[in-house]
């Protein structure tokens, strides 16, 4: 009896300890303090705070370079230089019967860059709040299109034999798991059917950040311990993991690290301008990036992106990416990921395709985006792009507002051009 009273009140009290002091470990809330591991502890992971972080969102996404591990990828060796032929734009949008000036929407959306480029020339470019041309702003998960791109590339080289291939084909660290049994084409869609949530559920992304940045895990092994929520292309469920695995299948087809891909496959024959950085999960070359995150470039660099959609993958005449991918990564392929209008959809006023989201009544529109507004929309019948650095929050502007302002800015470009 005396042995069960003392498990009753130590046994109990004994656990309570044992989980505070592993709460503790991961939160590590001391780590600010001694100089150690700005991210996330000091920096990024805490802006999701609320307003008393806004001030500090651009700061942070323009100093992503304090936010080690990443590897840098560089200028390409022959740069390609935009011309330039800016002009004033009249841009007005319509919401909910009320006409506003582009200005109402740089304002709301805290835009921190926003550039237009039409038919390969910058036509339009400012800098509201204190970001820069040279800034190397953090994109977020408008990463996710860049890795989507290479899949593009892989496939036209025949890396890839086909998008219908089964992803264990290629990175044999997801044999037997729920994610080797999908295919290429599923985690382009986001319908792994794998058993993850990006918002509500578990397991989720705040408990996979904290595997990978705390714990240092790498981002395969957490991926490759997901099991099934539902049979793979049946659903549309957006997951941080599906474009890592992408990133791990270009690293198998290649045998190389991920930035090294990057670099060899799309910054330097495309010719990207700047040097840019992608994180990864430790230091040095060891570490693995994440394929679905944490790309930081210039606003050029990003619409830089979207030229080369524009060129339906080719650049300086050597063909990249396969006859009418631009196409096929803007098109949903499937009912479940057409563009809904249902304010209290998960991702209201969107739909999804590969690796891009596409807004309601697209006629060839489709765009990349990040958290707190990293935007590239892309419009391939009128040659215009618009390219969005931002620092804004939930509830900031209206997902219908983001779509017609930048169909407003297409359209304000394209009536000029007349």
């Amino acid at each position: 009896m005396r042995r069960a009273l003392r498990w009753l009140v130590g046994g109990p009290l004994l656990l309570l300890t044992l989980g505070a002091t592993f709460v503790l470990w991961i939160a590590q809330p001391w780590a600010e303090y001694r100089g150690m591991q700005t991210w996330p502890a000091g920096s990024a992971i805490q802006v999701f705070g609320g307003d008393e972080n806004r001030e500090a969102l651009a700061e942070i996404f323009r100093n992503w370079e304090k936010s080690p591990p990443f590897s840098r990828l560089e200028a390409a060796p022959e740069p390609h230089t935009f011309p330039r032929a800016l002009r004033p734009l009249d841009v007005q949008y319509e919401l909910d019967g009320t006409t506003y000036p582009l200005e109402h929407y740089l304002a709301a959306a805290r835009v921190q860059g926003l550039l237009v480029m039409k038919d390969g020339k910058v036509v339009f470019e400012i800098y509201p709040l204190g970001t820069g041309p040279e800034d190397r702003y953090h994109l977020w998960s408008a990463s996710k299109s860049f890795t989507g791109t290479l899949i593009g590339r892989a496939l036209f080289e025949g890396r890839i034999e086909s998008l219908d291939d089964r992803v264990d084909k290629y990175a044999p660290q997801f044999v037997g798991t729920a994610y080797g049994e999908a295919s290429i084409r599923d985690v382009m869609r986001m319908s792994s059917g794998v058993d993850f949530f990006h918002h509500e559920g578990f397991p989720e992304r705040n408990w996979m950040y904290l595997r990978i940045f705390r714990l240092q895990e790498n981002l395969d092994d957490f991926a490759a311990g997901l099991g099934r929520r539902v049979p793979p292309g049946t659903d549309f469920n957006y997951l941080a993991p599906d474009t890592h695995v992408l990133s791990a299948v270009l690293r198998g087809v290649y045998g190389k690290r991920f930035v090294d891909i990057v670099q060899e496959k799309l910054w330097d024959p495309v010719g990207f301008a700047g040097d840019a950085i992608w994180s990864q999960n430790v230091p040095g070359e060891d570490g693995v990036a994440f394929g679905h995150c944490c790309l930081a470039t210039r606003l050029i660099d990003f619409a830089h992106l979207g030229e080369l959609y524009h060129r339906d993958g080719v650049w300086e005449g050597r063909r990249l990416l396969p006859e009418g991918w631009a196409r096929r990564a803007g098109s949903p392929g499937a009912p479940f990921q057409e563009p809904n209008e249902n304010p209290d959809a998960p991702y209201p006023y969107a739909g999804y395709a590969m690796q891009f989201w596409v807004p309601p009544n697209a006629n060839g529109e489709f765009y990349a985006a990040g958290a707190f507004g990293q935007y590239l929309w892309i419009d391939l019948p009128r040659g215009v792009s618009v390219a969005q650095f931002a620092s804004q929050l939930p509830g900031d502007t209206d997902p219908r507002e983001r779509n017609a302002v930048f169909r407003a800015l297409v359209d304000a470009v394209d009536d000029e051009d007349r």
